[in-house]
């Protein structure tokens, strides 16, 4: 009862949202002061049944008790995890990083039975459970009671461990003591903050004790990456190193401190190949580190937590089984026998990260170093499509306005140079087809990429809808180059088409 993300661990497709809440008091004014580390995650029965407004509801909910009961907070979000539960002591190290006293965890689910499923579990600084509370709600409820219910339910429960380790109020005196840093009360205000402040230098420099010889990289400050390479559970051992690339500046002030492209570092904390009866790969990797301007290394604070697709033998079965009229069902006991499908991080994956400890810097060194601005562009811009293999999909036909300019297979890519203008790129001439839009800027090189997502028709056939998406230029330059340019007669060429056409909107009828 006490600790429900170890018994369950292993059965979770996850979305993760991590909160952090401090209470709002200095260590000086008031050294007693408790801080509170919340980690609220999804399980598969929530991710696969339960719809984003209803996690987005848990968690604005919990949010609002602890501001009602005078528990001070400070939230940040970060999604570290695409399809497997991080590890407890993952989790207690980002809380110990945060200088947090608890750890609350709270998990949401929806079981077979019951709309949904609430359990919220305490640590201590060293990782003992302290209590545990849960409340759910039958499928005896509609949905909108169901979720009311459960929530109220919950709340009667922690009313009663108020003033207990990891729900104690701020007092009176500690509430009017100010914070090196009023946070925001809202998921979406804290990126804006994070943002503001480590734009501030004049804020940083009041707060952190800047001097104009130096500046203040604050812990927290955000970082994106990508991965420069593409792994597989398959081959990948626990310990191995995985390559990072920076994308976007990160300034303090008017000041780069970590430039675009610079390298990071990750690392491989676990990692299980795929096996028999369907079981799934996971890799699970730790951010570590990221080249500052000055060369030095900074550390950073972020996870990412990955497992093996969806074989889809359920609903192959069940085809097998409905089509054979039943004599599939004599080949069942052999299904076990089928191979789960490998973890994969691929090349170009966006990452988020934080950096974890305030970093003093000479200014000097930091204005030394600056990158040089980009060179002023002109003329026609390059727009690169290009269709990632990664395992599944058949060939498309892209079509740009009005005129079908190529056709590509997996692995393939092609080139189109055109004036800078307002382009619509879809995949097929069907009126159906999604459409993506493409500002060409003048002397640009930007990235399209086909995009295959797997899904589940109604009529218990898997297929892989595709779709394009404009993609970061350094995104789509890594992933670009695993790919060969198409074949000659599958592409159409400047001198064959009207740039009229290609600039018409398939959203209007021509005249």
């Amino acid at each position: 009862m006490l600790d429900p993300p170890r018994r369950n661990c292993h059965g979770w497709s996850v979305v993760l949202l991590l909160l952090i809440v401090e209470v709002s008091a200095t260590p000086q004014a008031n050294p007693t002061a408790d801080t509170v580390f919340v980690f609220i995650q999804k399980t598969s029965g929530a991710a696969n049944f339960g719809s984003q407004h209803l996690f987005e509801h848990i968690v604005n909910d919990l949010q609002g008790y602890l501001k009602s009961n005078k528990i001070a907070s400070v939230v940040r979000t970060d999604d570290f995890s695409s399809g497997v539960a991080l590890p407890v002591s993952a989790v207690q190290e980002m809380a110990r990083n945060a200088n947090a006293t608890y750890l609350l965890y709270v998990v949401v689910d929806r079981p077979v039975m019951k709309w949904l499923k609430l359990t919220v579990a305490c640590y201590n600084a060293s990782g003992q459970p302290m209590w545990a509370e849960e409340a759910s709600a039958t499928k005896e409820f509609s949905r909108g009671k169901g979720e009311r219910d459960t929530l109220e339910h919950l709340h009667k429960k922690l009313d009663a461990r108020i003033g207990q380790p990891g729900l104690r109020s701020a007092t009176l005196e500690e509430q009017q003591t100010p914070t090196k840093a009023p946070g925001p009360t809202s998921v979406a205000e804290v990126q804006l903050t994070t943002a503001s402040a480590a734009a501030t230098p004049a804020a940083t420099e009041e707060i952190h004790g800047e001097s104009p010889r130096s500046i203040q990289l604050a812990s927290g400050t955000p970082v994106h990456l990508f991965v420069a390479e593409t792994i597989s559970s398959k081959t990948a051992k626990m310990g191995d190193t995985v390559k990072l690339q920076v994308l976007g500046d990160v300034k303090v002030g008017d000041l780069v401190v970590i430039a675009n492209k610079a390298p990071g570092i990750g690392r491989i904390e676990t990692v299980e190949s795929a096996g028999r009866a369907w079981h799934a790969g996971r890799l699970i990797v730790k951010l570590q580190t990221v080249t500052l301007v000055n060369r030095k290394e900074q550390q950073l604070e972020a996870w990412n937590a990955s497992k093996g697709a969806d074989t889809g033998a359920a609903t192959e079965w069940t085809n097998a089984v409905i089509q054979s009229y039943g004599f599939a069902l004599l080949a069942l006991p052999f299904a076990p026998l089928q191979h789960g499908n490998q973890a994969l991080l691929y090349k170009g994956t966006l990452l988020d990260a934080v950096t974890t400890g305030d970093a003093l810097l000479r200014r000097d060194e930091i204005e030394g170093a600056q990158p040089k601005p980009p060179e002023p562009r002109s003329g026609p811009a390059n727009a690169i499509i290009y269709y990632p293999d990664l395992g599944h999909g058949s060939s498309v036909d892209i079509w740009c306005g009005q005129l079908r300019v190529g056709r590509l297979r997996r692995g393939g890519k092609l080139t189109l140079t055109l004036p800078p203008a307002r382009y619509w790129l879809r995949l097929g001439s069907g009126g159906r087809a999604m459409v993506t839009p493409l500002e060409v800027e003048s002397g640009a090189e930007q990235y399209v990429s086909v995009v295959v997502t797997r899904a589940t028709s109604t009529q218990l056939e898997t297929y892989w809808p595709p779709h394009l998406s404009v993609v970061p230029h350094d995104i789509g330059e890594a992933q670009s180059a695993d790919t060969t340019t198409a074949k000659s007669q599958h592409v159409l060429t400047a001198d064959k088409f009207d740039v009229s056409q290609l600039q018409a909107d398939p959203h209007k009828k021509p005249k």
